[in-house]
């Protein structure tokens, strides 16, 4: 007896523990919101506090909810990442309201914003919202797929609380699809992921659900222990569903133990939660059991009453038109991405005509700019090879002038030789024929020493053929060019009238009578196609 009071006081100081707990957490977000000033963060303590009273004082978080809204409505595009974060809570508490459409409509109006920004963290926590939606509508097959892409997102971002609560929930639709072993396989995960995080609170809420799994293999001695449990935990953190669902919970076990006082009980302690928080699918099972509970026990008025209620309930949460709703916002929801798919596609596109498009401007810049380049190249190594030719063509005309004059200095010498043979054979007829013997050996003496003279002069006149041949060798070449027609006899009095030669000096140098070197300058005018009119040495030298 003293054991049982000893526990039973140790239990409501516990209790009371814990409620003062909770009670200074709600008091911390109170007094932030109270406090906050600037709208942003204003509306951050409002998603604290609606998020910590979304279980425990439904209505009122409801409030802060549109609240948040009202003050996003001044600035919305400002704060939109604020009113996202809202919907998703609308989304729940739609849910609980059993206004699925809505619900559904808030998610879809989420998830469209997160994808955009690419948040899988935040993608992954709509979808898992939404199978819960699919789940409360007993559509089993799309809760587990949605559940399974949420699961897939936070493994990808290592959410170890989302892959516990993912697991926690894909558990529930498996027991209620009747796939228990797959059910049981989901529980131990999130129970994995929970105490790896020690979560003491999401660790009950897999205790729940194991207890369902009991319960539905009439395995009430592993089930009641647990739910109880639960039931007191959650009266001691103040979670109004929670402790709602495990009233429920307990009216099914001794519904299925045929205890139908006591499942009744339970089933009127659940409805007065629900109906307290406006849990509108949860007030339709209460009805719903507790018109079952009441047939089995006789009180078939009361069976009555609560089964009406019951319809008025259940034909507000599944019914056709609601259905269609959320067929409705789904299709729209998946137009509205194909669309924007394909806008992004089409936006893609033409960046990719533009970027090929700039691409080939700057190719023709390139290569305009490499022929401006080359042709600067080419214009200067073109003005070089000018300048190289100009003064090539300077040293050539230096070099030549030189040669010309000192092949002049050769003709004048080879004159002057001329002259002096003349001179000679006159002297030999005058002084040393006429001479006496004893006379004629100082005469002769003076004649060879005159003689040697003029041998080294001949010997300067040697070569001048040959120079004359090497200065005029560019210039024969352009004579066998133009003119084809002219022997190399005329080629070489050309080259000597270039020289400016007088025709007595030509004819000494090509030892040939004046008329001849006459006759040849008439045939190269011919040749040449000269009119008379024109000085043919000046034409020549122009050439």
């Amino acid at each position: 007896m003293i054991k049982k009071v000893f526990f039973s006081f140790f239990l409501i100081i516990t209790l009371n523990t814990k409620s003062q707990e909770n009670d200074t957490l709600l008091v911390k977000y109170k007094t932030a919101y109270d406090d906050a000033k600037r709208d942003t963060i204003r509306l951050q303590k409002i998603l604290d506090l609606g998020e910590y009273l979304i279980n425990r004082d439904f209505k009122k978080a409801k409030k802060y909810f549109n609240e948040g809204l009202d003050i996003i409505s001044k600035d919305e595009k400002r704060l939109e990442k604020y009113k996202i974060a809202i919907y998703v809570q609308l989304g729940v508490i739609n849910r609980r309201e059993a206004n699925y459409d809505k619900a559904i409509d808030y998610y879809l109006k989420s998830l469209s914003y997160y994808e955009k920004k690419e948040d899988e963290s935040k993608i992954a926590d709509v979808y898992h919202n939404m199978a819960l939606v699919y789940r409360y509508q007993r559509n089993h097959k799309k809760a587990i797929e949605n559940y399974k892409t949420a699961i897939t997102l936070k493994e990808k971002v290592k959410d170890t609380f989302g892959l516990g609560a993912g697991y926690n929930m894909l558990g529930v639709s498996y027991r209620q699809n009747k796939q228990l072993d797959s059910a049981l396989f989901c529980y131990e995960k999130a129970m994995y992921f929970f105490n790896a995080i020690k979560s003491k609170e999401d660790i009950h809420g897999v205790y729940g659900n194991l207890a369902a799994l009991y319960a539905y293999q009439k395995k009430f001695d592993l089930s009641l222990p647990l739910k109880y449990k639960n039931l007191k935990y959650y009266k001691s953190i103040g979670k109004k569903l929670s402790v709602c669902v495990e009233y429920f919970n307990l009216s099914n076990d001794f519904k299925r133990m045929k205890k139908w006082k006591e499942s009744l009980l339970y089933a009127d302690s659940s409805l007065q939660v629900a109906l307290e928080q406006g849990f509108k699918e949860r007030i339709s099972k209460a009805y719903l059991r507790k018109s079952f509970a009441s047939k089995k026990l006789g009180e078939f008025e009361n069976a009555y009453e609560n089964y009406r209620m019951f319809n008025r309930y259940s034909d507000s949460i599944f019914n056709i038109q609601s259905a269609k709703k959320i067929q409705a916002l789904e299709l729209n929801y998946k137009f509205e991405k194909e669309k924007a798919e394909l806008e992004l596609k089409n936006k893609s596109e033409a960046s990719k005509k533009k970027l090929y498009l700039l691409l080939f401007i700057l190719s023709l810049i390139s290569a305009a700019l490499i022929g401006v380049l080359l042709r600067r190249n080419y214009l200067q190594k073109l003005k070089l090879d000018n300048l190289k030719f100009e003064n090539e063509k300077k040293e050539l005309s230096t070099e030549i002038a030189s040669r010309e004059k000192e092949m002049k200095q050769l003709i004048a010498d080879n004159t002057m030789r001329v002259a002096f043979k003349e001179e000679l054979i006159h002297k030999i007829k005058e002084e040393v024929v006429s001479k006496k013997p004893e006379q004629m050996k100082t005469t002769l003496n003076s004649l060879i020493m005159q003689l040697q003279l003029q041998v080294t002069t001949e010997k300067k006149l040697d070569g001048l053929q040959e120079k004359i041949t090497e200065v005029n060798k560019e210039f024969d070449s352009v004579l066998r060019e133009k003119f084809p027609e002219l022997t190399k006899g005329e080629r070489e009095v050309c080259a000597l009238l270039r020289l400016n030669l007088s025709i007595k000096e030509i004819m000494t140098i090509r030892d040939v009578s004046v008329d001849s070197v006459k006759s040849m300058r008439k045939r190269i005018r011919k040749k040449m196609n000269v009119s008379s009119e024109i000085d043919l040495v000046e034409f020549i030298q122009n050439l």
